[in-house]
């Protein structure tokens, strides 16, 4: 079953990669481990969103979707799952986030990007280090259309596995057309937490049955986080000077999410 599953996700990916030639950048980027791996970035200049997407060496598939109207990130992970410790075939989570809309170029930028050379290797030039971030909150699949219109389709098959923070919830109450009250109506606490218990990390708990706090790393090795500008003499004989763009800056970063699950084979990332 884990073979054909593994063979399923590649020629998904694969038609992926050869479906996107003219709306779409298929970029070969290191991640820091070494490996050599391929990026897909879509834009879509009308809904005004970026979507990336990667398969890692373990076949595990990550996609990162930044709705830039509602300033939202959306970053699923489908990875395969272990019969043997009674999970699933395969497993999706979602992590719901805010967003800066400067953190990322726009798409209106990403759609005109060009590669000179594709089968370049590209190494992002900052890296931008660790995102610690701590998830209290599940999303309820029926409202989550408060928070962003694509929450659903990505996450139609992580009904119970959704997830986002309170500090998430009062941000985006201060973004134009986004309302606190609509925001609470789409999410409800994990409450799996006694109040008075001080939880591990479940690699480190011996307990089956005991809550502890599950970690999911997701690297994203390579991202147009920014445009350049170059400046230049409008004239010969003229002393001012004219900036235009010149190129993209990239980026790497490592978000690390941290939520609660009721027992400890809930955690599906324990090593």
């Amino acid at each position: 079953m884990i073979n054909i599953l593994k063979i399923y996700f590649y020629v998904i990916y694969i038609i992926l990669n050869y479906s996107c030639h003219f709306s779409c950048l298929v970029v070969n980027v290191k991640d820091q481990d070494g490996s050599v791996i391929k990026e897909i970035i879509y834009a879509n200049i009308t809904d005004d969103t970026i979507t990336l997407e990667l398969q890692l060496p373990d076949s595990t598939l990550i996609t990162q979707h930044i709705d830039f109207t509602k300033e939202v990130q959306i970053v699923q992970v489908l990875f395969l799952g272990e019969e043997e410790r009674g999970q699933k075939p395969y497993q999706i989570l979602c992590f719901v986030n805010h967003v800066h809309a400067n953190e990322f170029i726009s798409p209106d930028a990403m759609s005109k990007l060009r590669q000179k050379n594709p089968g370049t290797i590209r190494v992002a030039e900052e890296n931008k280090g660790v995102f610690n971030i701590t998830i209290d909150m599940k999303i309820k699949s029926k409202d989550s259309n408060y928070i962003s219109q694509h929450v659903g389709s990505l996450c139609s098959e992580a009904q119970d596995t959704t997830f986002t923070s309170k500090v998430d919830i009062d941000k985006w109450a201060t973004v134009p057309g986004m309302y606190l009250g609509n925001l609470l109506q789409a999410v409800e606490y994990i409450n799996y937490k006694s109040p008075n218990s001080n939880l591990k990390l479940c690699r480190d708990t011996g307990k089956v049955w005991s809550h502890c706090l599950c970690t999911m790393k997701v690297t994203i090795p390579w991202y147009p986080c920014a445009l350049k500008f170059c400046k230049d003499h409008i004239g010969k004989k003229s002393t001012a000077v004219d900036s235009y763009r010149c190129g993209i800056q990239t980026c790497g970063k490592i978000m690390n999410f941290m939520y609660i699950v009721k027992h400890k084979q809930h955690c599906l990332t324990i090593e």
